[in-house]
């Protein structure tokens, strides 16, 4: 069943649609003004809205309107309720983005039957994010398995090649026949062939840590209350070993969200920031926590060289990279951190250039789910 908010400042209209929605076995929430329901909704997001238009102070129309401002209440369905006559205002409720309306006087059956049609709206809209989001992971799986074939085969090919080097060399110490030239030559091709071998197992490495990314996006997300400072902290700490200059401003202290998966997606446009930014050294990656209107907005920039010839839609396709064949990039960072964003933080994002580098703004709802 659903969370629903309904506002409406006659009381005896919440009575009853609180009786006709909880008969249903839906969670009600109620609120006597636009006010009042702006709080709930930071407090408890809904699933689905009913609100009375005509209302004092603020109207229904200036709530739909502050809501759909919002990244993290802009998808809320919101259904008007409407005297019959009041064909100029239900016309302007649906302008705003309302998604349909009622009728007054309340009917059981039309209440019930239009609830019942926006939920399902919400359920095939869940159904074809999943659907999509699923084709989008079979795809990274299948592209990943295909992209660790080259360098698992290249570290096979070294490793195979280092062994008929030692065997030579082994054949000529036991024959008595080794040389000093052949030893120093053995050693130099041993060191190219571990060398690549290396590389290559770490450019494995690098696509299993995405593969286990990827499995975030599709386990159950356990959103907590995180302290923000305590959270930076951890953060310098994890790069201040690679000399990683960051600068934090933090103006929200709280936020709500799965903390391995927030450090997964600061810790994955950090690194894409160090392989493809090209970063300016005298100037920090930097990352702001700001309070917003309904939750917390995080904004991360590094000062690079921005997307250099690549637009957004392109930076979030899989296998999509400025360095391709390195082994420190595999093209799947921007795409799984939007996933996360997206599908296991509840959030949204947007991708600018704006004298700064490469920009992204993410806002956390305060309620994830």
């Amino acid at each position: 069943m659903a969370n629903i908010l309904i506002v409406d400042d006659v009381a005896e209209n919440l009575q009853i649609l609180q009786l006709i929605l909880r008969n249903e076995g839906h969670k009600v929430f109620a609120a006597i003004s636009a006010e009042v329901a702006l709080r709930i909704v930071t407090e408890h997001l809904p699933d689905l809205i009913i609100s009375d238009i005509k209302m004092p102070q603020m109207s229904g129309l200036e709530f739909c309107k502050e809501l759909k401002e919002s990244a993290g209440t802009a998808q809320i369905p919101i259904i008007f309720v409407s005297a019959q006559s009041d064909t100029d205002n239900i016309v302007a409720a649906l302008e705003v983005g309302g998604v349909d309306y009622i009728t007054k006087p309340l009917k059981p059956a039309e209440v019930i039957a239009r609830v019942n049609t926006q939920l399902k709206v919400i359920e095939a809209h869940k159904l074809a994010v999943r659907q999509h989001l699923s084709h989008v992971m079979n795809q990274m799986v299948v592209g990943v398995a295909h992209e660790i074939n080259t360098p698992l085969g290249t570290a096979i090919t070294a490793v195979t090649h280092f062994e008929s080097i030692l065997n030579e060399l082994r054949s000529a110490f036991d024959n008595q026949t080794l040389s000093a030239e052949q030893l120093s030559v053995g050693f130099e091709d041993s060191q190219e062939s571990v060398g690549l071998c290396e590389r290559s197992l770490v450019r494995v490495a690098k696509f299993v840590k995405m593969l286990k990314e990827i499995a975030q996006v599709e386990r159950p997300s356990c959103p907590r209350d995180i302290n923000v400072n305590e959270f930076c902290e951890k953060l310098k700490e994890r790069w201040n070993n690679e000399s990683v200059k960051l600068e934090l401003h933090i103006y929200a202290h709280m936020l709500k969200a799965d903390d391995e998966v927030l450090s997964t997606v600061i810790d994955n446009l950090i690194s894409n920031s160090l392989a493809h930014g090209n970063l300016h050294g005298s100037k920090p990656i930097t990352i702001e926590f700001n309070k917003a209107e309904h939750g917390v907005q995080i904004t991360y920039y590094d000062h690079g060289q921005g997307l250099q010839n690549l637009t957004v839609e392109e930076l979030l396709k899989p296998f999509v990279t400025t360095k391709r064949g390195n082994a420190g990039h595999v093209g799947l960072s921007a795409s799984v951190t939007a996933n996360l964003i997206s599908n296991a933080l509840y959030g949204s994002y947007q991708i600018f250039e704006q004298g700064r580098g490469l920009e992204w703004v993410i806002e956390i709802p305060s309620e994830a789910g």
